[in-house]
């Protein structure tokens, strides 16, 4: 849907950031010129949750959860942009005009909602009522689920034929079934539904709307599960099963368990085990990755023991490791199911047999690694050795936190037997290959370079200073210009900056990675006694600087007349000796 800039521009100012968010968050406090309290995307018991009302943003320096108004409502109500931008302007009585082709669009999505749920309640209600739900039933029954989880997950099933009778009844067209994922076509022009003698999953996203379906056989069938195919308003790899069901849990908790049927999910959540989701037919990706770190701290991985199940493991690890959300992994018995389990021995035990099975991601990986090599013999091998160091810190590299990778690489030795500097040596060895690669073969250096300069700490260049400077104080704007900046996101931002774009119209045009960058910048506010002596001395420190390098050349040069390899040349000795007194004067 478009909606005009000037209109949504109306809707921000007339919903300041501060009251927003207190609505939501009643102890946000003022600190200064900003607002501070608990983050509420992650448990912290020291506020880092920061409001700035001035500049129209938020920032958690904890969790890196960072945006405008509209990004707050969206994270905190689960809605999309265009819901959030919708909601506020309701909120604040600003209409919005609709195109047609936007009123269409969204008519289209709005029925396809309507017929996925719809269908939820005929297959629920033919589970419950229909005489040939028989085995359904018998086959719920044997999987230890009561009547309360059936109607809370609308569980259901797909007697054959029916379904297709129903529609009729209901007018709904075949095309749209198409586009719903419920039906298909066969080359002769055949329709048959999806879900046929299958108990069915109702598949929700995290408004709590079905967007699509699982079923599981109850015939002898050689496809034992099967999930409608993507659609318009389903993406299997952005999903997660039982994520809906378990929302008001974890905003409490903040603890997810990732498991890999749909019955691994509804039976540990009718046990009161909360947290429980699964992936929906599909390994696990990056997208999964960023729906699990908005609304859980850690992630406990819960595979089968088989081999498949240890490298399903493996692979979302990797993914989880890489996106910095803590992650551990905890295994069940050979052939067993964790509904199985829980329906033999109860919760407790199943509680207790997650975390007695619990490992780090780094000792699950050095089992995995280490766990073929039987023989003392084979393992303290050189090679072998190197071999599986190689591995792991494969591994520790996927890691971006420089604590983690340190303590990762004493536990690698450890286990290898291998000295720990030597290990740490090999590690850093790689990261520097890796660098220059990056650096050599980059399609735009000068961006590249950026990306890889890119460091989580504290203290601000004299670049960032400057620019920290101008955007708290933009009286200064006129008093400086663009090439003050050599750092290629520095003079980006001060570039949009005299365009004439505010904090929000710059951090719209920013990538991900640079957002970050951006807002610690802006938040990191520097208090100055007089703000115009500070900005002449960073001035006068950025061209000093310069000037310094520019003397080292000239002096590089020099050296090299005076050698005899280089003619001489007048000029650049004087102005050698100009810089070096111009620096004198500097008190360089």
């Amino acid at each position: 849907m478009a909606i005009s800039e000037d209109t949504i521009e109306r809707i921000r100012l007339s919903n300041s950031i501060d009251s927003v968010i207190r609505e939501y968050l009643p102890d946000l406090k003022r600190t200064g010129r900003n607002w501070k309290t608990c983050c509420p995307f992650h448990s912290e018991k020291t506020p880092s949750f920061i409001v700035s009302p001035e500049k129209g943003i938020f920032k958690c320096f904890s969790c890196n959860a960072a945006g405008d108004v509209f990004k707050f409502v969206m994270l905190l109500d689960n809605i999309s942009w265009i819901e959030a931008v919708k909601k506020l302007a309701k909120k604040t009585n600003i209409e919005i005009q609709e195109t047609k082709q936007d009123i269409i669009k969204v008519s289209e999505k709005t029925k396809l909602f309507d017929i996925l749920e719809s269908s939820a309640v005929f297959y629920n209600k033919c589970l419950l009522e229909s005489t040939g739900a028989k085995k359904a039933r018998e086959y719920i029954e044997k999987r230890g689920i009561n009547r309360e989880t059936v109607n809370e997950f609308k569980i259901g099933f797909a007697p054959k034929g029916q379904f297709l009778q129903w529609t009729l009844k209901k007018d709904y067209k075949n095309d749209d079934l198409l586009k719903a994922g419920l039906i298909t076509k066969t080359e002769r022009g055949i329709f048959f539904e999806y879900m046929s003698e299958r108990v069915v999953f109702p598949i929700f996203d995290v408004q709590g709307r079905v967007v699509a379906f699982g079923g599981r056989t109850i015939i002898d069938h050689e496809i034992k599960y099967l999930n409608t195919p993507e659609t318009a308003v389903y993406s299997k790899s952005s999903n997660l099963y039982g994520l809906f069901q378990t929302l008001s849990e974890l905003r409490k908790e903040r603890k997810i368990i990732v498991l890999e049927g749909y019955m691994d999910v509804v039976v540990p959540q009718q046990f009161g085990i909360t947290g429980v989701v699964a992936t929906l037919g599909t390994a696990f990706t990056q997208n999964h990755a960023k729906l699990v770190s908005r609304y859980s701290d850690s992630v406990t991985l819960l595979f089968d023991s088989d081999d498949a199940g240890r490298a399903a493991a493996q692979r979302s690890l990797e993914i989880l490791v890489g996106d910095g959300i803590e992650c551990r992994v905890s295994a069940l018995p050979e052939h067993v199911d964790a509904d199985e389990y829980l329906n033999q021995y109860g919760k407790e035990s199943f509680l207790k047999l997650l975390e007695d099975s619990s490992k780090s991601a780094i000792d699950f990986m050095i089992e995995r690694v280490l766990g073929g090599l039987s023989s003392d013999g084979i393992k303290n091998s050189p090679e072998i050795k190197a071999k599986s160091v190689s591995a792991l810190l494969n591994f520790a590299a996927r890691s971006s936190n420089s604590i983690i990778q340190r303590e990762w690489i004493r536990d690698i030795a450890q286990h290898v037997n291998v000295d720990e500097e030597a290990v740490w040596r090999e590690f850093k060895k790689r990261q520097r290959l890796k660098l220059r690669g990056y650096l050599q073969y980059g399609k735009n250096s000068a961006e590249q370079i950026v990306k890889v300069k890119k460091d989580k700490k504290i203290l601000m260049s004299l670049e960032e200073n400057l620019l920290n400077l101008i955007l708290n104080n933009r009286d200064y704007i006129e008093k400086t210009d663009s090439s003050y900046f050599e750092d290629a996101r520095c003079r980006k931002i001060f570039e949009l900056t005299v365009s004439g774009l505010d904090t929000v119209g710059i951090l719209n045009t920013l990538s991900e990675e640079d957002k970050n960058w951006f807002l610690e910048l802006i938040l990191n506010t520097v208090e100055y006694n007089d703000v115009g002596e500070a900005f002449g001395i960073i001035l006068k420190d950025i061209d000093t600087i310069r000037l310094e390098r520019k003397r080292r050349q000239l002096e590089k040069e020099i050296l090299l007349m005076s050698e005899g390899k280089k003619e001489k040349d007048k000029k650049m000795f004087d102005e050698y000796k100009k810089l070096t007194a111009l620096l004198k004067g500097s008190g360089k």
